[in-house]
């Protein structure tokens, strides 16, 4: 999927309101969310398609999101973002790929929260991704994840997932 196709997505959400504050955002995220989109166990796999589960809370800086993906019937993991914010910025954790606990920080612009993803060093090196976590006030919210993919270099969607409020 190339950037173009990747913006319009999100750029679709950006037409709401932006929350005034990092815990008005926060809270925009909170609550029960049902999603399906397209992920990749790795950036040189082909992609499934997954329906998603999420429970949301947000207590005042702090949020969780806790939930799983389903492909068929053949595969099910569970997913879960922590993140908590101090000023402008974002930290925590990812679960939710194979590699383990994955750190997070980034900052928002607008109704997008831009993560970097460092997953731990299990041997082949450092693996960095960046994660775009977009919430709109009409109820929707897009998971994007994109990696380098190992021998070309090229920028791979390696998730994609759009969430309504339940």
């Amino acid at each position: 999927m190339n950037r173009a196709l990747l913006a319009l997505p999100l750029a679709a959400l950006a037409l709401s309101a932006t929350p005034q504050t990092e815990n008005d955002f926060l809270q925009s995220l909170s609550g029960t969310w049902q999603g399906t989109g397209q992920v990749r166990l790795r950036p040189d796999a082909n992609a499934v398609s997954v329906r998603c589960t999420l429970n949301s809370r947000t207590i005042g800086s702090t949020l969780n999101l806790d939930g799983n993906c389903r492909a068929k019937v053949i595969l099910s993991r569970r997913i879960g973002i922590d993140l908590h914010t101090k000023g402008l910025s974002y930290s925590g954790s990812y679960v939710g790929s194979t590699r383990g606990r994955a750190s997070l920080s980034g900052q928002r612009s607008g109704d997008t929260l831009n993560l970097q993803v460092k997953w731990p060093d299990r041997g082949s090196g450092t693996r960095i991704a960046s994660m775009q976590l977009a919430s709109s006030r009409l109820g929707e919210m897009r998971v994007v994840t994109i990696e380098r993919h190992p021998r070309t270099g090229a920028r791979i969607v390696t998730a994609s997932i759009g969430f309504s409020r339940q």
